[in-house]
């Protein structure tokens, strides 16, 4: 197994992200959110939010058989640094932890993903770009990668307040270096959203996370489409919690990927 000084630095960097948001002073009295706000930025993968969430998800009816149980953990962080010019830089991490019945019966940890991406803080449609990296932090061999890869992010955003938000990241990473025997890595990732507001808080999404793998001699698309429910709780002290659930299916994959999953999530926003 390897180090575990690089995943550590992986879930470091997560941390540092939600805790770490920059803005310039503003004039006038802070405005409190309500619960229905912060569900709507929360939905915007453009707005200037700083959160840590923890995502569960069972991957049921993995395996050549397909009747194994894979399950993982995601770690996320969100910050921001907003600029003088009403523009943001707004930055992610990611770190997933892992227990698989397939391809190996192990617990591990995953690769890293940084990214960051400059956005308009004004207007109903938001056109941003920015980057990403993604680090071989992987504990074995079949948790990542074994590359540095890094690549280009486009993020859109279409804002109708109080009723939907439709938005997405889209971002393409190539490899540029690491383990000699490892495949190369030039993936492109689509993350369309749509959400609905339902009043108090109450959001309702339809959303996917479809990858195409440029190496892949075969079954280069995984497409899963996701239907989930979320709520934003009244406000703790200084922060929200918001909690949810989902459920994906697999309308293209590789016979040996999961058939559909299970999701929850728990968020926790600083406003």
């Amino acid at each position: 197994m390897r180090s575990g000084l690089a995943w550590a630095a992986g879930l470091g960097v997560a941390v540092w992200a939600a805790g770490s948001s920059v803005a310039w002073p503003e004039g006038g009295s802070a405005h409190r959110p309500t619960p229905a706000e912060i569900a709507e930025q929360l939905a915007d993968p453009s707005a200037n939010i700083t959160y840590v969430n923890i995502s569960y998800r069972a991957y049921m009816d993995a395996g050549l058989e397909n009747d194994d149980v894979n399950q993982e953990l995601r770690l996320n962080g969100a910050g921001f640094i907003r600029l003088p010019d009403q523009t943001s830089v707004l930055y992610r991490a990611f770190l997933p932890l892992y227990a698989t019945e397939f391809p190996c019966d192990d617990e591990g940890v995953g690769d890293a993903l940084l990214s960051a991406y400059w956005v308009p803080t004004t207007g109903s449609l938001i056109v941003g770009a920015g980057g990403a990296l993604i680090m071989p932090t992987a504990s074995e061999d079949w948790f990542g990668t074994g590359k540095w890869s890094a690549g280009p992010t486009l993020v859109l955003a279409k804002k109708v307040p109080g009723k939907y938000t439709v938005g997405g990241l889209l971002t393409h990473v190539w490899s540029f270096a690491g383990e000699g025997d490892r495949e190369d890595v030039s993936l492109t990732t689509i993350q369309p959203a749509v959400t609905y507001f339902l009043g108090r808080g109450t959001s309702a999404t339809l959303t996917s996370e479809a990858t195409y793998n440029w190496e892949a001699d075969e079954d280069r698309w995984q497409i899963p489409v996701t239907v989930g429910l979320s709520q934003i709780l009244p406000p703790f002290g200084n922060f929200f919690v918001g909690v949810g659930l989902a459920g994906s299916y697999y309308i293209e994959k590789a016979d040996y990927v999961q058939e559909w999953d299970l999701r929850a999530v728990v968020s926790v926003v600083f406003p």
